[in-house]
């Protein structure tokens, strides 16, 4: 039986191999608490990345993320596990109510790329 922590950082690898694919130099705070998972770097780009399986984020978490990467200018992610594959979301505001809608927009990032999500 594969535990929590093993999924999560299963997914954490998955995300960071495609962001390689997609030309992105990738960092990993492995076993990490810290507000980010993956900092994945192109020019001109830097994206903070928060991996969840379920695709939620606690409003402090959320906002931890949001503050920070609004701090450096860059791109807050949190990275999605679907039954295939994973789905990208960039947050767009603070949470600041549990159980709201999360404010975030779907990612893609050859969008990003050409500056369009950025």
């Amino acid at each position: 039986m594969t535990s929590n922590y093993e999924k999560g950082r299963a997914l954490e690898h998955r995300v960071r191999a495609h962001l390689r694919e997609e030309g992105y130099e990738v960092l990993r705070t492995a076993g990490s608490k810290s507000k980010v998972d993956l900092v994945a770097i192109k020019p001109g780009q830097i994206l903070l990345v928060q991996c969840k399986r379920s695709g939620a984020l606690p409003p402090a978490e959320w906002n931890a993320l949001w503050d920070l990467a609004q701090m450096i200018g860059a791109v807050p992610v949190l990275a999605e596990q679907l039954p295939r594959g994973r789905r990208y979301w960039r947050l767009t505001a603070r949470k600041d109510r549990p159980g709201a809608r999360q404010p975030y927009v779907e990612l893609k990032l050859d969008e990003l790329a050409a500056g369009v999500a950025a």
